[in-house]
């Protein structure tokens, strides 16, 4: 699928996104790159083998009906065919709609984070980190209320990981002066059109990889709930997430990108997603600014794609 029509400072944008890269990508400080210091995330380690490890855990799920995989990211596999290098790295996404349509009713936005995703790779001493995001980061993040599916979540999370390891999982607390780091435009255009514009956009851009696009609405009424429509595209190009990985691994949370179109309850559309500044705070990324600067110019490109008339 091509795109029709695209401003010469669209492309400009997105070419640099995707054709800029830093001479210094593999230039890593090894004291700091394996430490586990983002807020909201949970994870333990273990002298298991990643692979072992990852394997039981997508068994895990895949034997719990109630459980669907929605995407599997071989990160380290992706910036080897990049031309880069990047220890054992993989993340599942996975979600359980009966769970996080009640998330989402409370407030939408929080299926930018949803559905939930397990990240496992091997730091620096040969042993296996297994990390996720809290459900009191969601929380937190998308002030969601008193919702009574959230300790399901958790506990679930918690025994899909210590099944797997049989290790105590570690909790980093959410900062409650954190900013939530969300971006939001506003399209003029209907949903469909908005959310169309924007796959165009990413289906033109050959480095792009579309991971999966997830139907929030689709989901909730399979589950015999309702929510208004809402639909999250994943998508990355490794040249630009594989150095931030190398910087920080559990980077991988929050990799490839993200963007959540939907339909507030006024009717008006919008498109959210993380803001790459945001996430280098998070995972405790000091360098790389180029990068995010580069990045950061080109989600609001293509989102300003959806939104255009």
């Amino acid at each position: 699928m091509k795109m029709t029509t695209m401003t010469s400072m669209l492309f400009s944008a997105i070419f640099l996104f995707f054709a800029c890269e830093d001479d210094d990508n593999n230039d890593t400080d090894i004291d700091d790159q394996y430490e586990v210091e983002a807020d909201g995330v949970a994870y333990t380690e273990t002298d298991d083998a990643a692979a072992d490890i990852y394997n039981t855990i997508v068994a895990t799920l895949n034997a719990n009906d109630n459980n669907g995989i929605v995407a599997e990211v071989n990160h380290s596999e992706n910036a080897v065919n990049a031309g880069l290098t990047l220890d054992y790295t993989r993340t599942v996404y996975f979600g359980n709609p009966a769970l996080g349509t009640p998330v989402m009713q409370d407030n939408i936005t929080a299926g930018l984070d949803l559905p939930q995703r397990i990240s496992v790779y091997t730091n620096a001493d040969g042993n296996t980190v297994i990390a996720y995001n809290t459900i009191d980061y969601i929380i937190n993040r998308h002030d969601i209320g008193d919702v009574s599916t959230t300790a399901t979540i958790e506990n679930a999370l918690a025994n899909i990981v210590g099944s797997a390891t049989d290790e105590t999982i570690m909790i980093n607390e959410v900062d409650d002066d954190d900013w939530d780091g969300i971006v939001t435009v506003t399209s003029p255009n209907d949903f469909d059109t908005t959310y169309n514009n924007i796959i165009t956009t990413l289906n033109s851009l050959e480095p792009i990889t579309i991971m999966a696009e997830l139907d929030h609405q689709a989901n909730a009424a399979g589950v015999d709930m309702t929510l208004g429509a809402s639909k999250l595209i994943i998508f990355g190009n490794p040249v630009l997430g594989t150095p931030l990985m190398n910087a920080s691994r559990t980077t991988a949370l929050d990799l490839p990108q993200k963007m959540l179109v939907y339909e507030d309850a006024d009717g008006g559309v919008n498109i959210i997603y993380n803001d790459p500044s945001y996430i280098a705070d998070r995972h405790d990324i000091d360098d790389n600014e180029d990068t995010i600067a580069t990045i950061s110019q080109a989600l609001e490109n293509i989102a300003a794609s959806g939104a255009a008339e």
